[in-house]
């Protein structure tokens, strides 16, 4: 086939990777039938799912081309176990540009890419919950690789054929994600407070998953995009005006403040030059909005009236050369403690009075409830902000000034070239199958 996508490195053929996946499907097929064999034997099954097995590369066919197999449920199910266990342990996922996202826009090439590489992230995402301890005593854990399991079998039985039943996968897996921050965030908080884990472990987890969930998040979007019904779009926008965006999460975040404060400390945004740039929006309206809202909310805390907050409006500065944009959000809130600058990266810690988990703001951790945001309080903030970053190659980085005040920086690759960040992380041994490098 001539179809690829360029994805960190060698050209991807998609059709030569359906291929070998089903190479892959019949070793974790012997391996599954083997399991229930030892497991299963015996038992009266009501239900039974059907495949179709062929040959494939550097395998020999454990039944010939286009023969059905007919499988138990519980077979099946042990199938799609090991299928788990073998994409996330032995299979490496791609990583990709947002220029390389930007300039594939035919649906049926990304389709076929997305096939096989978005089973491959939640497989690896869903074997990183589960490495964590104690895990299964946690309901929010639970529900989270509940989902995942149940998007990896999703996807795994659609046909290379039919784009309609993918997309309305995609739709479903989507809208089942919506609280999934929510129930990842909740749930280590909670791990944190019955189990004996480390501030660094948990750190280092929510950092490695959900790094690797924003990836997976704008593959799928993209792929709903330029799939619409109404005409194709883009989750991209190859000219993205950083300081209109820049205006909007202003706006936004100080009607946020007024409703909690009753007031609004000014923000003057500085447009030193005329930049465009391809990058996604709502990526960097939500990274600018959190650096606001946290300087409004430190303002307006420390001078508590509009008329002594005049004097110290917020300044954001938007300006960059040829290959680097650069964001800068200052502002007079008293500054952050030396002893707390690096504590506030952490998903544990927060400055402010901690809100209550059931009222999770939309912002911070994606509820649908409808609540009014609260300003601040659940430590999600920054380090997403941070991972949403480092991302598309920026880094988000503060330098404070102890009772005064505190400049955030915001640096993004113009050139949009920078690979998503595919995170090494260990990942437990289930004793099926050796890492595979």
């Amino acid at each position: 086939s001539s179809s690829s996508i360029q994805a960190g490195g060698p050209c991807l053929k998609p059709l030569w990777r359906a291929a070998a996946m089903r190479a892959v499907a019949c070793r974790a097929w012997r391996r599954s039938i083997a399991l229930s064999e030892r497991g299963l034997r015996g038992n009266n099954l009501r239900q039974s799912s059907s495949i179709v097995l062929g040959g494939g590369v550097d395998s020999e066919p454990i039944v010939k081309p286009g023969v059905m197999v007919h499988l138990s449920k519980q077979r099946h199910e042990a199938l799609l176990e090991s299928e788990i266990v073998h994409f996330a342990r032995a299979l490496q996922p791609h990583p990709i540009t947002v220029q390389q996202i930007l300039g594939h826009r035919d649906a049926d090439t990304l389709r076929e890419f997305l096939l096989v590489e978005l089973p491959i992230r939640f497989a690896r995402r869903l074997l990183l919950v589960e490495a964590l301890p104690g895990w299964r005593r946690i309901p929010n854990l639970r529900v989270v690789c509940s989902l995942y399991r149940d998007a990896f079998r999703r996807l795994r039985m659609i046909p290379e054929t039919d784009p309609e039943r993918f997309r309305l996968t995609l739709q479903h897996i989507k809208r089942r994600h919506t609280n999934m921050l929510m129930h990842v965030v909740k749930g280590v908080r909670a791990m944190k407070k019955t189990e004996e884990v480390s501030d660094e472990v948990i750190s280092t987890f929510l950092n490695d998953f959900l790094t690797a969930r924003v990836g997976s998040d704008l593959l799928t979007s993209q792929y709903l995009a330029i799939t619409r019904p109404a005409g194709p779009t883009s989750v991209i926008d190859p000219h993205c005006d950083p300081v209109a965006v820049v205006r909007s999460s202003a706006s936004d975040a100080c009607r946020l403040c007024k409703f909690h404060y009753g007031f609004t400390p000014p923000v003057d945004i500085v447009d030193a030059g005329n930049l465009r740039f391809p990058f996604i929006p709502q990526y960097l309206n939500y990274i600018t909005f959190e650096l606001i809202k946290n300087s409004l909310r430190a303002v307006a805390e420390k001078y508590g009236s509009f008329e002594a907050s005049c004097e110290y409006p917020i300044r954001v500065v938007v300006c960059g050369d040829e290959t680097t944009v650069v964001i800068r959000v200052s502002d007079a809130g008293g500054g952050i403690p030396p002893s707390a600058l690096d504590k506030v990266w952490s998903y544990l810690y927060t400055t402010a009075k901690p809100q209550d988990e059931d009222h999770a703001s939309s912002s911070e951790c994606e509820s649908d409830g409808g609540q009014v945001a609260p300003m601040a309080g659940f430590g999600c903030g920054l380090p997403l902000s941070r991972n949403y970053a480092s991302y598309v190659g920026g880094r988000l980085e503060l330098s404070s000034m102890p009772l005064y005040g505190t400049d955030a920086y915001l640096y993004l690759n113009r050139l949009g070239d920078a690979k998503e960040g595919i995170i090494e992380a260990p990942l437990p041994s289930r004793g099926l199958l050796s890492r595979v490098r």
